[in-house]
């Protein structure tokens, strides 16, 4: 038996039909596994959507007290009330860490 005979038993053992069946239960899983990267991947865009729209919302927030308070550039820090804007900075902080928390898990 020369080389060429060689390689050429040897691919047509590696090209061979198989004489078990197939693995239906593997082919099940990987089936699943798919369907269930598909659905991730959805709700990765979806969440990130949402967290694009919230951080311009944010955004909004913050120029809105921006335009606020460069509409009355006179008044100074011991003029105004500090308290309720504090507050609302506040609350849009919280929600801000709410929004990211999502995101640094790492998915």
């Amino acid at each position: 038996m020369n080389d060429e005979d060689h390689i050429d038993a040897a691919l047509t053992a590696m090209f061979a039909t198989s004489k078990q069946a197939p693995d239906e239960a593997f082919v099940a899983r990987v089936e699943r596994a798919v369907l269930a990267e598909r659905k991730m991947a959805e709700a990765r865009r979806a969440a990130w959507r949402r967290f694009a729209v919230e951080t311009v919302a944010s955004g909004a927030i913050v120029a809105a007290f921006y335009l606020l308070w460069r509409l009355s550039p006179e008044l100074t820090l011991d003029q105004l009330p500090v308290a309720p804007s504090a507050a609302a900075i506040l609350v849009l902080f919280l929600w801000l860490g709410v929004e990211l928390r999502p995101a640094g898990a790492g998915r």
